[in-house]
């Protein structure tokens, strides 16, 4: 006797947050990403900033190894932009709940202020 298989229907509420939880991982890959272009950039202004005063040296030529990851990096960062902007397109607006204050409520405990 076989049984029978599993479905699974997710809720709205399932759905939106499942929408987050990407939405999150891929801003945490871009934050990642944009700090290591940030270093790479600066790696290779630096060396083209000691390289007028101290020629090529090798330490200057492994900084300028900087600019070839930083166009992979910034390739990078623009696919992780179009898919951020595609989730925050399709991640419903988040709803806001205002609150009544209760009207004739009991003053706190009795408590008296001097």
């Amino acid at each position: 006797m076989a049984l029978p298989p599993l479905t699974v229907t997710l809720s709205d509420g399932q759905k939106a947050e499942a929408l987050k939880r990407m939405r999150k991982q891929y801003a945490d890959q871009m934050e990642k990403i944009v700090n290591d272009l940030t270093t790479a950039l600066t790696s290779h202004a630096e060396a083209e900033f000691l390289a007028a005063y101290l020629g090529e040296q090798p330490e200057i030529k492994e900084l300028r190894l900087a600019a070839a990851k930083a166009t992979e990096l910034e390739a990078k960062r623009q696919y992780l932009g179009k898919v951020l902007e595609r989730l925050d397109a399709v991640l419903p607006a988040p709803v806001e709940v205002n609150v009544p204050v209760p009207s004739g409520a009991p003053k706190a405990g009795g408590l008296r202020k001097f």
